[in-house]
């Protein structure tokens, strides 16, 4: 004859709720587990740092796996556009002429962040550190990990209300 709570425990419904979160945390954990051998791995969560997915869906996804500390994130605040849109435009010399190369032509400030990058700028402490004057900015992020890399260049712009607007430039783009 059986107890009452052993026949409670038999006629009971399983526990999706906990089925579930240990179905994420078994995702999570593999998804950080094949990182450093599955490239698609690393550039899906570059991307999810440099605010790079290509839909809204695909980075709340990713959401739950914690943030790495393995990538080398960099970033560039200029008050220049990169190097490559001033050749011939410009003379570096006039710029700066303290600087050492013409790499540092415009170059506001530079740092090294552990993860998430472009909250260089997303951050209220960056944008008025950055964006008082009303002259457009860019924001370069580079990514590294494991012989993979990822960079990003934004323009940071007023628009006509005077709203600032983040922009990825579409020649950056994947």
């Amino acid at each position: 004859m059986q107890s009452s709570e052993e026949s409670s425990r038999s006629t009971s419904k399983p526990d999706w709720g906990y089925r579930l979160l240990m179905s994420v945390a078994v995702l999570v954990a593999g998804w950080l587990l094949l990182m450093p051998w599955c490239p698609p791995i690393i550039h899906s969560t570059m991307n999810r740092f440099h605010l790079r997915t290509p839909s809204f869906v695909q980075w709340a996804v990713q959401t739950p796996i914690p943030a790495m500390y393995n990538f080398k994130n960099t970033t560039e605040v200029r008050d220049l556009p990169p190097q490559d849109e001033l050749s011939g435009l410009v003379d570096p010399f006039w710029l700066t002429p303290l600087e050492e190369t013409s790499d540092e032509l415009g170059v506001v400030a530079s740092r090294t962040i552990n993860h998430y990058p472009t909250r260089e700028f997303t951050f209220a402490n960056g944008r008025v550190r950055y964006l008082q004057e009303d002259a457009d900015r860019w924001l370069v992020i580079e990514s590294h990990y494991r012989g993979e890399f990822l960079q990003s260049t934004y323009q940071l712009s007023r628009d006509e209300a005077g709203v600032w607007q983040m922009v990825l430039r579409e020649e950056d783009r994947p």
